[in-house]
């Protein structure tokens, strides 16, 4: 497998998914204002939290077992066995707590969290099979690619007078229409009955993989569930916009993560150190790339942005010592600082899992879910949005550095000062984009915003071209690679 193209292929995918659910919230926060698509935010997290909370790490551990070879059928039975027990258990505490849910949600929705458990947990299911067989691409083209199935779902539910509850129904049809193409397309593994002793080994490796899996939901999850409770859903829909466009950041770290998670694997496996070796330092070089010119740029431009895309206005909010700013412009830079972080948070997780030391994997979950515990709440109550961004800056940073602490080598020179010329390259292209805005008397309408990302986005990447010799060789063999491919 080239893993550069592999690499490109699942950046691609993550981009086209994204872009469709990007859409998608530009149409529901016009139609349905920033406290409609923060309800449905809300009640997504608890989809999300719930079911990574109930599933107890299978999917990572579905990767590892099959990317192994052999007894793939009764692995990928183990995880199914595993995923219906803990929809049982959330259908159970649903009914139970359903007064406190639907109170928080704002509809009546506690009843079908446990349906969208289900069919999120049946998609992850055949698609961690197929990531077992470094199928990653195509995995990133059909989990992506399902928001082209439940936007356009949960459109018809809008338009048709349903409002949150019709994305809701739209999020649940879509998904199980994304584990049909997953399985019955592609994956088509039948299952098999798992001895006792394949279910106690699969168990047993996914308790370290179970406290990542919670701790991941911190990111981005418990801030809507935080926010719901604390602030309402109005910050939580500018802030769910927000995560929106500036998750376009880690896209790429995403995709070099998720191509590096198997085949980190499959080179342990082999005992290929120096390729490990390779593998970890491109991982720390290019992890930021697009994350950080985000920084920069959102806090020149950031709420004309939201203003120009949304049709409604992100307000403003009161920062210590800088005064009162609007609440994108503060919002996106600090979350995409935390997209920059949890792009180095993931990388060195599968770094760590691929390679069998799943044990420090989850010792750095337990360190990002303790600071987060311990500094979301006051942060949030003090700062509202912007305070429960930083809270998940400050937990990812914790895990980050608890990592760092255990790599048998220091992280490379020659990838830190690639960091460094991205931090360089973003700071020119921020001047740059201030004094055009200075300029053109603003940034809030379609053209001017589109001058002012496209004048800033060639700023940054011809000067980290210029800067980085390494990266201008890497985008060429990269492309060298991708003409191969497809025009074989």
């Amino acid at each position: 497998m080239k893993v550069g193209a592999e690499i490109s292929k699942r950046f691609v995918t993550n981009v086209l998914g994204t872009l469709a659910g990007f859409l998608g919230t530009v149409f529901f926060t016009r139609q349905l204002g920033f406290d409609g698509i923060g309800t449905y935010a809300i009640f997504f997290s608890l989809q999300m939290v719930a079911a990574n909370v109930f599933s107890f790490g299978l999917y990572p551990v579905v990767v590892k077992r099959v990317s192994e070879g052999g007894k793939e059928a009764r692995h990928f039975t183990s995880g199914a066995i595993i995923l219906f027990a803990g929809v049982a258990v959330v259908a159970v505490l649903s009914a139970a707590f359903r007064a406190q849910i639907n109170g928080l949600v704002g509809v009546e929705a506690a009843l079908l969290v446990p349906l969208a458990v289900l069919t999120w947990g049946l998609f992850r299911l055949s698609g961690s099979f197929l990531e077992g067989k470094e199928r990653v691409a195509l995995v990133g083209a059909i989990e992506n690619g399902r928001y082209a199935l439940i936007v356009p779902i949960q459109a018809a539910l809008v338009v048709a007078d349903f409002g949150v509850p019709g994305l809701i129904w739209g999020l649940i049809a879509g998904q199980f229409l994304t584990f049909l193409v997953s399985y019955v397309g592609f994956a088509r593994v039948v299952p098999a009955r798992p001895s006792m002793e394949l279910f106690r080994s699969f168990v047993d490796y996914s308790k370290y993989a179970y406290v990542q899996s919670v701790s991941g939901q911190l990111f981005k999850q418990a801030d809507y569930i935080l926010l719901g409770q604390f602030v309402g859903p109005g910050p939580t829909g500018v802030y769910k916009n927000v995560f929106t466009i500036t998750e376009a950041s880690m896209l790429f770290s995403s995709a070099l993560a998720q191509v590096a998670f198997p085949r980190f694997s499959a080179l342990d496996a082999a005992g290929d150190d120096e390729e490990v070796g390779r593998l970890l330092s491109a991982m720390f070089t290019y992890a930021g790339v697009f994350a950080i010119p985000i920084v920069g740029g959102g806090a020149v431009v950031g709420n004309a942005l939201l203003l120009t895309i949304y049709a409604n206005s992100a307000g403003t909010i009161a920062l210590p010592l800088v005064g009162v700013v609007g609440l994108a412009n503060a919002l996106i830079p600090v979350l995409a600082v935390a997209n920059l972080v949890n792009g180095y948070r993931e990388g060195l997780e599968k770094f760590f899992l691929g390679t069998g030391r799943p044990r420090l994997y989850a010792a750095s979950g337990v360190v990002l879910i303790v600071t987060y515990g311990l500094s979301a709440l006051p942060l949030t109550v003090a700062f509202g949005a912007w305070g429960v961004a930083w809270a998940t800056v400050l937990a990812f940073g914790a895990s980050v550095a608890s990592m760092l602490a255990f790599l048998d080598e220091p992280v490379p020179r020659s990838a830190v000062v690639d960091v460094a010329r991205q931090v360089a390259s973003m700071a020119v292209m921020t001047a740059v984009v201030w004094l055009l805005e200075v300029q053109l008397g603003g940034a809030a309408g379609a053209v001017r915003i589109a001058v002012l990302l496209g004048v800033g986005a060639a700023t940054y990447f011809a000067v980290l071209l210029a800067l980085s010799e390494r990266i201008r060789i890497d985008v060429l063999a990269v492309l060298r690679d991708l003409r191969r491919e497809m025009l074989p």
